[in-house]
Order: C-alpha cells, then structure tokens, then sequence
C-alpha cells in the first residue's frame, strides 16, 4: 500500500487500513467532522445562549438536593475545564477521581488545586490494588491496543453508582469536539465491553476480581439512560474551547500545570500513547489530536506535521522512568515488562466481545439521535 497523508489534516493510512481519501485528497475523518460541525459545536453566542439554559436547567432541578450533577475528572485538561465551567455559573458539583495509582504528580496537584479553588467535594474512587493490577496485567499480556479499557470502565461505572447513591440524574462530560473530533477508530473497542473484559482476563489473569465494579454495554448505554435516567450534557461544545486560552484560564485560576500532552495526566496513557502504541502498532494518537486542532482552526497542518516530528516522549529518561514504575505496579521485573511490550502485537477482535460491538457503526450513523 502506498503511503498517503490527507491534505486537509495529518491523518493517514500508515496504522488506519479503514481510511478513504476523496479526489482532493481529503480524509474521510476530517469530511466527517466538517459535516457535523455545525450541528454539535457551537463556539459562538448560540453556544452561550445554549451553556447558559442548560447552567440554569441543573441549578433549577437541583434546588433542594445536596448537588447539581456530577463530573468525572482525571487532572486532564478538558475535566478540569468544566469544573471550572460549573464554578463560574455556581453550580454544586461532586467530583468523582478514579485513584488508581497511575496519576502523574502533576495531575494529583491539579485536582487538589483545583477542586479547593472551586470549592468542590471530590470523591476518590481507590480500587482494589492487587486485583486492579492483575486486570491492568492481563490486558498488557493480551497485548492489545488499548490497555486504558480497565481504567475507563471502572471510572464509568463508579460514575454511575455514585450518581444513583446521590439520587443525582445529570452528568457533565469533559468529552468534547474541538480536541476529540477526529479519533481513529481501526484499533479500538468500546471500554464497557463486560464480555471483552473479562474474556481477556479469564485467559491472561491469575488473581479474581470480585472486588472490582465492572460495567457493561447494557448499564452504560441503556440502563443509564432509560432505567436511571440519568443524562450527560458536553458543556465544552457551548464555548469557544481554545486550548491555549483555557490553559491560560486555569493557569490564572488555581494554578494548572500543563503536563505535556493529550491524556498524559496518567501514566499508563502517557506510556501507551508515547510508546506501547508507536512501537507496536506503528500507531501515533497525536495524528488524531492534532488534526482535530486543525480543523478546528487552532492550528495549521503545518505545525501539525512538525509537531508530529518531534519525539513523543519529552526524553528518554521519561521513558525509563515510566517502565521501570509501570514494573513495579504491575509486581514484574523490567525484563519481563520487555518481553511483554515485545510480543507480536494483537487486535481487540482476536478475543470474544459482546454482540452489541457490532452496532458500533450504525450507533455513530444515527448519533444525532442517539447521544
């Protein structure tokens, strides 16, 4: 296969056999985005008019309960960008941080700074550590994609159970489309896949994890919404969000530190994204988040492409010290940690998942419609 790179933003066929390319050379990625943008991004005053009636909606609906809605967040940007939101227009907001031993010391000061600055309750989902890293094992012996899948169902699912612990019926998304419009989607599987989960650490884990809250397809997408009727709202898609500005803002606001790059708040994410993935996969997320800032506007695809030219990792002492802590979590010596990152790489779809995957493609089709 011939090497080509869409001409409109930097995505291209190296990693992605689903790819197409138009005669203009435009990716069928950044075509998709332009086609949708107007519809789910509103950066302007019908944005404001939009985040203000919803600020209004949960301050209204929560007169008399002890909080307004819930948000996840990790230290990351885009989770601290709307706690901050929410204190600007007062609302009362529980934080929920899945503590799982992998935050960067910046993302802890982060979360702390910013949660006292806004005068926010954060709760510390912390779970099991000798069960969660069997999980987190038996992922990187699978030598799958994404070994982040364990860590986002469990932050889900923790979500969910304290929003029906509170009585609380409205959650707000650090999800956004000017960062996360353009996601490559050949290697990934959907993080609530129960039968995926538990099929790969059935094969490759040696300890239970009865103790670990697993969520499913079903609760995620279904039971949340229609049972517990409980609703997520993306308040980033209301504003201008312009990732030097908001850095700025934050910066001002309870001094956040920046640490370096999308999802690098965890280490396992940085690890995955800055090796694990370009090593194995020949697969460089920053392709994705770079060319959401380019047809966003943000930036050009020149700066893209030689953003793209530097390393991923900021230094090779990083790296290091990134495996050697990643060992020791998982209770492995560094060589077997090498051998595991060198076995031939894996797809999600070489282990069992749930049937419901395979709706994967219409469910995006008819997002409009279905959230």
């Amino acid at each position: 296969m011939n090497y080509q790179c869409c001409t409109r933003c930097v995505m291209d066929n190296v990693s992605d056999t689903t790819i197409t390319f138009d005669e203009q050379g435009h990716c069928n990625y950044c075509s998709d985005v332009l086609a949708r943008k107007e519809h789910e991004y509103f950066p302007n005053e019908e944005g404001k008019k939009k985040l203000d009636a919803l600020m209004a909606k949960l301050k209204k609906e929560g007169e008399g309960k002890e909080y307004d809605c819930i948000v996840g967040v990790s230290g990351g940007l885009d989770s601290s960008y709307v706690i901050y939101l929410g204190y600007k227009y007062g609302l009362r907001m529980l934080a929920v941080h899945i503590d799982d031993g992998l935050d960067t010391e910046i993302a802890k000061q982060n979360i702390k700074n910013l949660c006292e600055k806004a005068k926010v309750e954060l709760i510390n989902v912390c779970p099991d550590k000798e069960q969660y890293a069997d999980l987190m094992l038996a992922f990187f012996k699978a030598s799958v994609p994404n070994l982040a899948v364990p860590q986002d169902n469990l932050l889900i699912q923790a979500l969910h159970d304290i929003t029906k612990k509170y009585g609380i019926k409205y959650s707000l998304s650090g999800a956004n489309f000017a960062h996360e419009s353009i996601l490559e989607r050949s290697t990934g599987i959907n993080a609530m896949d129960k039968t995926h989960l538990l099929a790969i650490h059935k094969q490759f884990g040696t300890k239970p994890i009865n103790k670990l809250r697993v969520g499913n397809l079903w609760s995620a997408y279904i039971g949340w919404r229609y049972f517990s009727k409980i609703t997520s709202f993306y308040p980033l898609n209301y504003v201008d969000y312009n990732k030097e500005r908001v850095l700025a803002e934050l910066k001002e606001f309870s001094d956040y530190n920046y640490y370096g790059g999308k999802h690098y708040e965890s280490i396992l994410c940085r690890f995955l994204q800055c090796y694990y993935l370009p090593t194995k996969y020949n697969f460089d997320k920053r392709k994705s988040h770079l060319s959401s800032l380019v047809v966003d506007g943000q930036m050009t695809r020149d700066e893209a492409l030689a953003e793209l030219k530097k390393p991923a990792y900021i230094s090779e002492e990083l790296k290091e010290q990134d495996m050697n802590f990643l060992a020791d979590y998982f209770g492995i010596s560094r060589q077997e940690f090498d051998r595991i990152v060198a076995l031939p790489a894996k797809q999600h779809t070489d282990y069992p998942m749930s049937w419901l995957e395979r709706y994967e493609g219409i469910a995006r089709k008819f997002r409009k419609y279905l959230g």
